[in-house]
């Protein structure tokens, strides 16, 4: 099943990328990547992404993504598929909205919202604000995330919160180091809270960029950013 998904992600970021040539490819990635809790370790998920962005006319452009999240502890899985619309401002920052829908066992929840990216004081930093309308309720979404890099190594942080009938925080911090032969790996200790209920999690990944920007801008926009596998 997990390689039959990974394998999936792929053939997904490879032919979305090898189609959107003629539009100006930007870049794509794919990554995968395994979450655990700390204090009870069946739960968590396995998560994979295929991406791809591309050049549409004059600074403007669109991506793509989709990603596979399998919950360990539950028999069902969840999936995202982000549309994002944007435009560079002059080369300091890149502004747009985005499109998502999140299905799990039946249900599903639709996002829209906002989003920016910019380089600050050497640093990449990235956020987003949406409105969450699902079966469970409406909310707003938060996400906030940013890089440093120190070579071929890089420290990371996010921050994401949902709030209204859904609510839910989440923080990380963590690094990654790229690898002499193209893959990028990664790690990041972060937590999850809800409703008077909190853990620790751990997460480990990889992730393969390629293309003029070395994959896409913006990353998924989900329900599942915030609220990890269970």
């Amino acid at each position: 099943m997990t390689i039959r998904h990974a394998a999936a992600a792929a053939a997904i970021g490879w032919s979305l990328a090898t189609g959107a040539v003629a539009q100006d490819f930007r870049g794509a990635e794919i990554s995968a990547e395994f979450l655990a809790f700390t204090e009870d370790r069946s739960f968590g998920e396995t998560q994979y992404r295929g991406a791809v962005e591309f050049g549409i006319w004059d600074g403007f452009g669109a991506a793509a993504d989709f990603s596979f999240h399998g919950w360990r502890a539950f028999d069902t899985d969840g999936r995202n598929l982000t549309l994002h619309a944007f435009g560079d401002l002059m080369g300091w920052a890149t502004v747009g909205g985005f499109y998502g829908r999140d299905s799990f066992d039946g249900d599903g929840a639709n996002l829209y919202g906002v989003e920016a990216a910019t380089d600050l004081a050497g640093a990449e930093v990235q956020g987003a604000l949406g409105y969450v309308d699902s079966e469970d309720g409406t909310g707003m979404l938060l996400l906030a995330e940013g890089r440093y890099g120190l070579g071929d190594f890089g420290v990371t942080g996010f921050a994401g919160h949902l709030s209204g009938d859904l609510d839910a925080t989440r923080v990380a911090f963590g690094g990654d180091y790229a690898l002499g032969f193209g893959p990028t790996v990664y790690g990041e200790l972060g937590r999850f809270s809800t409703e008077g209920f909190g853990e620790t999690y751990v997460t480990v990944g990889a992730r393969i960029a390629i293309g003029p920007r070395g994959g896409t801008t913006f990353g998924s926009r989900s329900v599942f950013s915030v609220i990890p596998g269970f």
